[in-house]
């Protein structure tokens, strides 16, 4: 058990939550998400989502996990998280998520998000 959490502790937190609140509109963008409709999906609320989204207020690590799990479990916001870095292996790895595996299908993933 100690191996799966090794680099976990490695792993710089706030240059990960710096990073997804700086190209979290862009990704929003590219999935024609809303932030009113990204705050639905992670359970942030919409007020508290915009101020983190504007770099008014700062993410706690519970809020990251929880906006990297909803585009985790999108096709398109998959493939960003990868591309961007913003799901490194030492996190996967802590928690136990298959990089192969596929999204299950959700209402959400019905209707392209």
């Amino acid at each position: 058990m100690e191996d799966e959490f090794a680099g976990l502790n490695a792993l710089d937190r706030d240059l990960l939550m710096s990073r997804l609140i700086d190209e979290l509109p862009g990704i929003r963008e590219t999935l024609k998400v809303s932030a009113d409709a990204m705050a639905d999906k992670t359970g942030i609320d919409k007020e508290l989502f915009k101020l983190i989204e504007t770099g008014k207020r700062s993410l706690k690590w519970s809020e990251f996990m929880s906006i990297l799990f909803v585009l985790w479990n999108n096709d398109i916001g998959r493939g960003i998280v990868e591309a961007k870095g913003l799901f490194p292996e030492a996190l996967k790895r802590a928690m136990s998520v298959n990089r192969n595996a596929h999204a299950p299908v959700t209402e959400s993933a019905k209707y392209g998000f």
